[in-house]
């Protein structure tokens, strides 16, 4: 069996808790193969991303690509198809409003 060090770094980079908490509706699958097909990663995308795309997945050939490699492509073909955030209202505390403010401060 021929190991792939960038792969497996990268799926531990991508499994790890800091990663898994800001989208935790992500769901991460692995799946082993004996049969000597080169690595692959697959992402499998969300309905209202695939008819927007035209895609259901996004398949990344590992075979001689390092960690770094594979981030890259990941973040350039996988997370711009990434539904944009919707911008929500911020409720600022009043250390932040006194910072922002300027002019509310004590007068003399």
């Amino acid at each position: 069996m021929e190991e792939h060090p960038g792969l497996l770094e990268f799926l531990h980079h991508l499994s790890a808790p800091k990663i898994s908490q800001t989208n935790p509706t992500c769901v991460l699958k692995t799946e082993v193969f004996c049969d000597r097909r080169p690595p692959s990663v697959v992402f499998q995308l969300i309905p209202s991303v695939q008819a927007e795309a035209k895609l259901k997945k996004v398949t990344l050939d590992s075979e001689n690509l390092s960690t770094l490699e594979l981030l890259k492509l990941c973040n350039k073909h996988v997370s711009t198809l990434a539904p944009k955030e919707i911008a929500t209202n911020v409720v600022k505390t009043k250390s932040e409003k006194k910072a922002g403010g300027g002019a509310g401060g004590k007068r003399r």
